[in-house]
């Protein structure tokens, strides 16, 4: 990592002076420290970033937390500027990293909650309609039911399921047709409430 530059120096405090005081723990030290270095900081996180200005300020942030850790001792302004871009840097990429992170974590979670959403629910609703209608078929006259079983699960014609019982074709359709439809009503009321 290259030096802050010159133009990014804090050249009305003296930087080395400082970093000896906020290593010895000197409080108002880290504050005159922050005023002036605020700026210098911000504006080489934006560039390191380029990044919106909240993302900027939490770099900054992230910084001065460090300063206050584990800013050394240094002897010259020039090695305070050097590490605080190296400071500043680390930050940016610990932040970035972050945000990358938690987006894979998102993304591995998303599918996840699509299983546990509405498509169970969906599941368990049918299942309870299935039961509902095959309560309501077993309720209905045998030849209904034979009707029934040849139009929607057997092979056989509902002609001949209707001749077994001395309908003809139209008969049995016939019948059929207001099985279903006295069936849809039932449905409709039970489940609507129309």
């Amino acid at each position: 990592m290259a030096d802050a530059p010159d133009s990014l120096a804090t050249n009305a405090i003296d930087d080395a002076a400082l970093s000896r005081a906020i290593a010895r723990g000197d409080e108002a030290a880290f504050a005159t420290f922050y005023a002036a270095w605020f700026p210098a900081a911000l504006a080489l996180a934006r560039a390191a970033s380029r990044r919106d200005e909240a993302f900027c300020l939490d770099v900054v942030q992230d910084v001065m937390f460090r300063v206050c850790r584990k800013l050394p001792a240094l002897a010259e302004a020039r090695a305070v500027r050097a590490w605080m871009a190296t400071a500043v840097w680390n930050a940016t990429t610990d932040r970035v990293r972050t945000e990358q992170r938690r987006q894979r974590r998102e993304e591995a979670v998303a599918p996840r909650a699509d299983d546990s959403g509405p498509e169970p629910l969906l599941a368990l609703a049918a299942a309870e309609r299935q039961q509902w209608l095959a309560a309501r078929v077993q309720e209905l006259p045998s030849l209904d039911q034979a009707l029934l079983q040849a139009r929607f699960a057997d092979a056989a014609s509902v002609a001949a399921a209707g001749a077994e019982f001395g309908l003809g074709a139209d008969a049995a359709h016939g019948r059929l047709r207001r099985v279903v439809q006295r069936l849809q009503r039932l449905a409709k009321e039970w489940w609507h409430g129309s």
